[in-house]
């Protein structure tokens, strides 16, 4: 166990003897002993006094803990009555998915907005001794975070998140790499959402009549217009994409499609759904069908293709037609 993680364990066990009424007044040989069988290492009473110098300092570096020792009762009390360092009545999991926690939300500590996510998880950590630790080593040897190798974009979101809550419009500069063109757009942002550690814009474009999402990262400039808009009643956050695969909501309606899937791919398919409504038509041993009801975009084509030979598109056929063009394109860069 690291040093700082031991010493704080000891700590935690400290306080807890201190605040336990059925055995009072702990002498030193008492915590070393408590701390010993709990941690299961030897822990001298020379290392207890230095830990209760220790919790006894002003913050940042203690606990401003008011440990006294009773010459009459020889041991050691809290003289404030109902203190105690564990102010969250956490278990070692919880404090655990606590650290986990900060340091997935450190992947943001880059970006302007977020930046109080690290100033709060300081406070934090000082308070409670989390042992959050960004530069630990040990830590990615046992979990790690997806983080994203491009950070382009994020620095629109300062911009554009007030404009979402204070329901105003933005005028963007924007390269649509499908249409190899750029357009200005003026969009009334409603929300801002993250996907695969990249961030999108989804916003009514009254040109278009229509909602349109935007990818941060190919926006090459923000412009804020802070005209109140009328609440738009017809967009919902949490159904918006409810047909969609990914992020884009694609064009027209959402439709029927149907899917052949071969060994292995079918039983992948099966833990990983492509969408929610996703349903098994048939069963083999060797393969599936599956029926899924969403917009056909590009992410679609994408998971499509990912499956090679294995996902045959039964329909709808302008899909399986536009499925054989692409094939049929890629196979003619290997003639």
């Amino acid at each position: 166990m690291p040093k700082i993680k031991s010493a704080v364990s000891r700590y935690h066990i400290i306080d807890a003897c201190l605040n336990n009424n059925l055995r009072p007044y702990p002498t030193l040989e008492d915590l070393a002993r408590e701390c010993s069988e709990r941690i299961r290492e030897g822990i001298s009473t020379s290392t207890i006094e230095k830990d209760i110098r220790q919790m006894k300092l002003n913050y940042p570096n203690g606990y401003d803990a008011p440990i006294e020792y009773s010459k009459i009762n020889k041991g050691y009390f809290y003289a404030e009555q109902g203190f105690s360092i564990a102010d969250l009545q956490l278990s070692d999991e919880e404090w655990d998915g606590l650290r986990y926690a900060a340091n997935l939300l450190h992947q943001y500590s880059n970006v302007t907005l977020f930046k109080d996510f690290k100033q709060a998880i300081d406070k934090i950590n000082t308070r409670f001794n989390l042992l959050i630790d960004l530069e630990d080593e040990d830590f990615d040897r046992y979990i790690q975070f997806e983080t994203g190798i491009a950070t382009n974009g994020y620095n629109w979101i300062s911009k554009i998140l007030p404009a979402v809550k204070n329901r105003w419009i933005v005028n963007i500069r924007y390269e649509n790499i499908y249409k190899k063109e750029v357009k200005e757009y003026s969009v009334y942002p409603k929300l801002l959402k993250e996907h695969r550690n990249r961030w999108y814009l989804i916003g009514w474009v009254a040109d278009r009549e229509d909602y349109l999402t935007f990818a941060l990262d190919r926006i090459q400039e923000v412009a804020t217009i802070k005209n109140v808009q009328r609440h738009r009643l017809d967009f919902n956050a949490d159904n918006f994409l409810q047909y969609s695969i990914g992020i884009m909501e694609g064009d027209g309606k959402a439709e029927k499609v149907v899917l052949q899937i071969e060994d292995p791919y079918h039983k992948l398919i099966q833990l990983e759904p492509l969408h929610h409504s996703q349903k098994i038509v048939t069963h083999t041993p060797k393969s599936i069908k599956i029926e899924v009801y969403v917009h056909v975009n590009p992410e679609l084509y994408n998971r499509i293709l990912s499956m090679g030979h294995f996902c045959k598109v039964i329909q709808p056929a302008k899909l399986k037609n536009q499925i054989k063009d692409s094939l049929l394109k890629t196979i003619a860069q290997y003639k």
